[in-house]
């Protein structure tokens, strides 16, 4: 008998936590050394994820504020690791997030969890 499994959307961003989830984007961007998202040129032309419709589906021009991302960055860092673990997965490198969990001894529950955390303690932290 196969058993139900509650799906996780990693895509939703509470309301709350759309502005630091646009600077944390632009952070990626930073990280990554480009300010074009590595998009295949089939998929260009595709609507943004439920996450970033609305008034933050067309963010500015891709340009990359690069004061900005060093003091994200610097804010990251002082995060505790598995914090700082789930943002680097979440926007800079996303990997399986099943293999993520397996690396932190997380559910996926747990590394959502993490990850709204993480942004909360970012966005308490007024950085």
């Amino acid at each position: 008998m196969l058993m139900k499994t509650k799906t996780i959307d990693f895509h939703v961003v509470e309301p709350h936590q759309r502005d630091i989830d646009k600077r944390l984007a632009n952070w990626a961007r930073w990280c990554n050394g480009s300010n074009v998202p590595m998009t295949s040129p089939m998929f260009r032309m595709m609507p943004p994820p439920p996450r970033v419709r609305g008034e933050l589906a067309y963010m500015s021009n891709g340009a990359v504020d690069r004061m900005d991302a060093m003091k994200v960055a610097k804010a990251v860092a002082a995060l505790p690791h598995d914090y700082r673990a789930s943002l680097n997965w979440y926007y800079v490198k996303p990997i399986s997030p099943r293999k993520v969990c397996q690396m932190l001894g997380r559910s996926m529950e747990g590394l959502q969890q993490l990850v709204r955390d993480a942004r909360q303690m970012l966005i308490n932290r007024e950085i």
